[in-house]
Formats: structure tokens, sequence, C-alpha cells
């Protein structure tokens, strides 16, 4: 068996996050930098900046104190970089949970200062590894919600070497715990490291490629009129399995044939885009929305809270109702009709889940419109045997 001296190891974990981070930049030029690719670089050059200064330190390059608090700092930040890339990468927004990472070290400052504990091996290894071992965790299911939505044929494998990677890290902080001579060990567990690396990159900049070919296929299953998706589109888009908390919102513009017999079909097709448009700016980055045809749009809205359907559909409402319209110096007024169903046990189907939203929009338009009817449930006699 060939002995995996520790430097070296660290040298190459180093130079595989830097030709990730590399990777990144170079996507990151090609795309948009809301695509999370900067942070997913910065991730990858702070984590091979840790392992730089860490390699150092073996070589006694750098002062103790200096390396270890240095490395094991500098290391932190860049793996919770890395949730916050893969989350930006999945939603194309930067979390919120950015400025918490600023102030992340600080405890582990406070402790170092109180304990020394970045002077001994052992805690400074559990602590670096536990962290890694979460932040990898959190990685793979951000990627997992990314293929249920998404279903890009790169989710799989990166969430497998995610995962395996986050039960390497695991793997490195029990043989701090229970290996006395835990360095051979945790250089076998990097050397997995500097694997999983290559190919996090390669898979991450897959999936961006994976989305573009998919865009490239979804121009023919948008609504040509509005841009939103068409029926097609939503049938692509919904994921294989219903999930108690998924829901449905059926919206129908209220007496829109008045405003296309009154005004023109011009007129409408104004209101429809303008609708589509609130619809769009109001949903969440996971929500599916699509026009089925006409004035009626569904929103389909996964793992929604039960208390905040009528809330958020409400809110859906009285958007519609405050756009401003105007024709010839006349102001129109649009109104939207709302019936909600959502997914309350597992079993459930789609057909039943629309059809419970249908009724409960009859329901809304036969009670006066302009209002949100929600459904207790979906039939039972629509839920498969």
């Amino acid at each position: 068996m060939i002995a995996l001296d520790i430097a070296t190891v660290l040298f190459l974990y180093q130079s595989s996050l830097f030709v990730g981070a590399t990777v990144f930049l170079f996507a990151r030029r090609r795309r948009t930098a809301a695509s999370g690719f900067g942070i997913l670089a910065a991730a990858f050059l702070l984590q091979g900046l840790g392992g730089g200064v860490a390699a150092f330190g073996v070589y006694a390059i750098l002062p103790r104190p200096v390396w270890t608090l240095g490395s094991f700092t500098v290391c932190l930040i860049g793996q919770g970089l890395l949730v916050l890339g893969m989350e930006s990468l999945r939603s194309g927004r930067l979390h919120p949970g950015w400025r918490l990472l600023a102030v992340y070290p600080i405890p582990f400052w406070i402790a170092a200062w109180l304990t020394d504990f970045h002077m001994d091996n052992t805690p400074r290894s559990l602590l670096f590894h536990l962290n890694g071992a979460v932040c990898m965790i959190l990685a793979a299911q951000i990627v997992n919600r990314l293929w249920r939505m998404e279903s890009l044929p790169s989710c799989p494998p990166l969430i497998a070497i995610l995962t395996i990677n986050g039960l390497s890290f695991l793997f490195g902080a029990l043989v701090s715990i229970f290996v006395t001579d835990f360095i051979p060990l945790v250089a076998m567990e990097l050397f997995v490291q500097i694997l999983g690396n290559f190919t996090v990159a390669i898979l991450i900049y897959s999936i961006a490629t994976d989305r573009a070919e998919r865009k490239l296929a979804l121009m023919a299953e948008l609504d040509s009129l509005t841009g939103v998706g068409n029926r097609r589109w939503l049938e692509r888009m919904l994921p294989q399995q219903l999930q108690p908390g998924d829901t449905v919102f059926c919206i129908d513009l209220d007496h829109f044939k008045q405003i296309n017999d009154r005004f023109g079909h011009a007129v409408g097709d104004t209101v429809l885009v303008a609708v589509a448009a609130t619809l769009r700016n109001l949903k969440r980055p996971d929500d599916v929305l699509a026009r089925m045809g006409g004035e009626e749009f569904l929103l389909f809205l996964p793992n929604l809270r039960p208390s905040e359907t009528q809330q958020i559909a409400e809110r859906i409402r009285e958007a519609v109702e405050a756009i401003p319209f105007q024709h010839q110096g006349n102001a129109l007024r649009a109104t939207a009709s709302i019936g909600v169903a959502q997914v309350l046990r597992a079993g459930e189907d789609w057909t039943g889940l629309v059809h419970a939203a249908d009724m409960a929009l009859y329901d809304a338009k036969h009670g006066g419109r302009n209002r949100v009817v929600v459904a207790p449930s979906v039939p039972q006699d629509l839920i498969p045997a």
C-alpha cells in the first residue's frame, strides 16, 4: 500500500480546489453572476488557501499559532460558501445567510483565545471535519431539491459525490476522536476529497450546461404571449410524486370576456401580460407557473405550510386587483378568483389535486368572484387505490 504523506496530500488537496475554482471562474465569465459560480469559486479558493496555509505550517514556514487558526478559519468560511453557492446555483439568488457567515468564525476565535484548542491537532481536526460534513450534506440536500424541480441529469451523480465527501469528512472526524495517530488516516480521507473536488467541479459545470440545453428545449413550451409555461411545460416541471404540502392555485381572471368585447383583444392581451408578470414576481423560486389557456393560470407551490395557503393566495388576489390599467384615459379593473387545493397526505395524485382546486375555483366564481376558496381536501374517490 502506498503511504500518503500528509504534506503532499495537502498540496494535492489544495491544487484540486484551485482547479475547481478556475472552472467556476471560467463558467462565471460565460454566464451570469447570479448563477452562483462566483460564490463557488470563492468557496474553493478559500478552502485551497486554507490547505496551502496548513501545508506551509507542516513545513514550519509559518508560526504554529498563525497557520493553525488561520487555515482553520479560512476553511470554515470556504465550506460555508460552498453551501451558499449551491443555493445560489439552485435558486439564482444570494441567500441571506451570507451575513451570518461573516461572524461564524468568531465563537471559534473566542474558544481559541480561551483554550488554545487550535494548537492541538485533535480538536482542530474534529471541528474542521464536522463542519465539512455538515456543509457537504447540506449542499447535497440543496442539489436534491434542484433535482426534484428540474430533473437535470447531472444532479444525481452530484448528490452522490457530495454525500460521499460528507461521509469522508465524517470519517475524518471519527478517526480524530478514536485513533491516536490519525494523521495517516486523515491523509487517506483527504485523498478521497481530492477526487471528489475534481468531480464536484465538473458536475456543477455540467448542471449549468444541462440548464442551458433545457432552456432551448423549453422555449417551444412557453406561452408566446405571457412568457410563462404552457400545459406541456407544466407536465414536464411537475415532480413525479406529490408530497404533503404541495399546493395548487387555479387562478382565473373575472369577466375577462367583457374586457375583450368592450376594449378589444389587444387590451385583453395587455391585461394577461401584466397579470402573468405579477404572478411571476410573486412566486417563489421553486414554484411553477403556467398559463392553462385563455385567462386561466395555474401555480404549483411545493412544500407549502397549510397555514400559508390562504395568506399567499390572498396576497396574489390583492396584487392582481392592484395592477393599474388605463385605456384611452379610462381606468380598467381586473380581478381574479382563486381556487386552492393542497396535498394533505401521501398517495394523492395530480388529477385529484387539480380537480379539487377547480371545484374551489368554481365556488369562488359563484360566491361573488374576486375571492379565494380553499378546498378542504382532495376527494377520497379521486385518490388511487
